[in-house]
C-alpha cells in the first residue's frame, strides 16, 4: 500500500466519487483505496452533495455529465458549501469525454479524459491529494 500524504489520515476525510457509470465508479474507487484513502461513491451529483455535507471529503472526483446535478454544478455547490461552513477548499478532478477546455471552465483543478488509463488517474489522485493536504 502507498504512503498517505503527510498530515492527513485517510479515515479522517474520504475521497468523494460522483460517477453515474457503475463500472467507472468501481475502478476509481479501487484506485482511491489502493492509494490508502477511503472512497465514498455517489451515483449522481445530488447524492454526492448530500454525502459531502455528512462528512466533508479531502477530494472530489466527479464525472461532468450526470443526472440531477452535473459535475460542474457539483463543484460550484461544494465551493459554496466550503465558503459558507468554513470547510477547507475541496480540490476536484473532473472526468469527462467532452474535452478539457469545457471541463476547466467547470472549476476543476484537474481534468481526466475518458477513456483514461489507471496510471493517469493514480497520478492525478496523488497530485490532487497533495493540494488537499496543503489546504
Amino acid at each position: 500500500m502507498s504512503a498517505t500524504p503527510t498530515g492527513v489520515h485517510p479515515a479522517s476525510a474520504p475521497v468523494l466519487i460522483a460517477e453515474d457509470e457503475e463500472p467507472i465508479a468501481e475502478v476509481v474507487a479501487d484506485v482511491v483505496a489502493d492509494a490508502g484513502w477511503t472512497p465514498v461513491v455517489a451515483a449522481h451529483g445530488r447524492q454526492a452533495l448530500e454525502l459531502a455535507r455528512l462528512n466533508w471529503p479531502a477530494l472530489l472526483i466527479t464525472d461532468l455529465m450526470m443526472p440531477y446535478l452535473s459535475g460542474a454544478d457539483l463543484i460550484a455547490a461544494l465551493a459554496a458549501e466550503a465558503a459558507a461552513h468554513g470547510h477547507p477548499r475541496l480540490p476536484a478532478i473532473l472526468i469527462t469525454a467532452v474535452g478539457p477546455l469545457h471541463a476547466r471552465a467547470a472549476g476543476a483543478d484537474f481534468v481526466l479524459a475518458k477513456p483514461f488509463e489507471i496510471a493517469d488517474l493514480d497520478t492525478l489522485l496523488r497530485r490532487a491529494l497533495g493540494l488537499a493536504t496543503r489546504a
